[in-house]
């Protein structure tokens, strides 16, 4: 069965009129929804916590230009009989994708909690609606995502906005058993065992903490973004509304996978010189002529040309690059 869910980026600039996001953003996000996840939590056993981050995930934190346009906070595509309005955005297909338009975002989160009730995803509903370790891994293996690290990336954003408090959960220690007790007055109450202190950093939360704070808005008066945790390049292009062949062609790579994890990515082409204040760059270990003409928004041939150097010649820590 072809999924019909496209994973988005977060943390964008969109170049038409989108704002960067951040992590008050994020914070306005969870609290604009939360209301809206637990309803759904209640009505369909899936927890809020991974309803709202798979939306922050998927949505931008609701900045992206399919939710703006269309309030369709999952990416679901106008597939499977859809009668509704559609929209069109580019995603990994060769033209434009149909995704559905909802009247509201509560509509929206219905609709991704049908997707969630298929059979595919039958096995989740065995697990407390607390243990969203279990629920992010269970997601992926059931194959809603391609990305490798879409767990990491929801268990992740979960830890960081303690997205867990917002159904009375707790912040779960890795490889435990999630065992749920019952206080008089029925409030949750967990086994020790299964809990991490709130401000001890679990891996998956400081890999977002550090993609976070390479969060950028333009190098060089071009508009970029970073290739944030669960991610893809295809959900930035649906989210900006560029096709992925471009995004290749801007940031001067031939395939998607070249671009790593917390990389930067051009949402528009790099230009030839430096305009910031810098006029040198000293190499740090570890550097690459392509790695520093990403860095300051230069085509890279640019870059290499203005240094009388070939765009593959390694550099060396303390090596002198000419930016303009």
């Amino acid at each position: 069965m072809r999924r019909t869910i496209v994973i988005i980026s977060l943390f964008m600039l969109a170049i038409a009129g989108t704002h960067a996001q951040s992590s008050a953003d994020i914070m306005a996000y969870i609290d604009k929804y939360k209301q809206i996840a637990l309803d759904q939590e209640r009505k369909h056993g899936i927890p809020a916590t991974i309803t709202l981050a798979q939306g922050i995930l998927e949505s931008g934190a609701g900045k992206s230009g399919l939710t703006r346009n269309s309030n369709n906070h999952f990416g679901v595509k106008a597939l499977g009989g859809w009668s509704g309005s559609v929209y069109k955005a580019w995603d990994d297909e060769p033209q434009k994708s149909s995704f559905r338009v909802y009247a509201s975002a509560a509509d929206s989160f219905e609709d991704h909690s049908k997707v969630l009730l298929a059979p595919r995803y039958r096995s989740l509903f065995s697990k407390s609606i607390y243990d969203y370790r279990g629920w992010a891994i269970g997601l992926q293996k059931c194959g809603y995502a391609t990305a490798k690290n879409y767990a990491a990336a929801l268990i992740g954003f979960i830890d960081t906005y303690r997205i867990y408090a917002v159904n009375g959960g707790v912040k779960l220690r890795p490889g435990k058993t999630v065992v749920v007790k019952q206080t008089v007055n029925k409030a949750p109450a967990f086994d020790e065992s299964c809990q991490m202190d709130e401000e001890e950093q679990s891996e998956e939360e400081q890999t977002v903490k550090e993609a976070v704070s390479r969060f950028v808005v333009d190098i060089n008066d071009v508009g970029c973004t970073i290739l944030y945790p669960g991610s893809s390049l295809s959900a930035i292009a649906m989210q900006y509304d560029i096709p992925k062949d471009q995004l290749l062609e801007f940031n001067e790579v031939v395939v998607e996978e070249e671009l790593k994890e917390g990389d930067i990515v051009f949402l528009d082409k790099k230009k030839k010189k430096y305009t910031g204040a810098k006029d040198f760059y000293y190499a740090r270990q570890g550097d690459t002529m392509y790695g520093v003409s990403q860095q300051f928004g230069i085509k890279v041939a640019s870059l290499a040309k203005m240094n009388h150097r070939d765009v593959t010649e390694p550099l060396y820590e303390g090596d002198k690059i000419i930016l303009k």
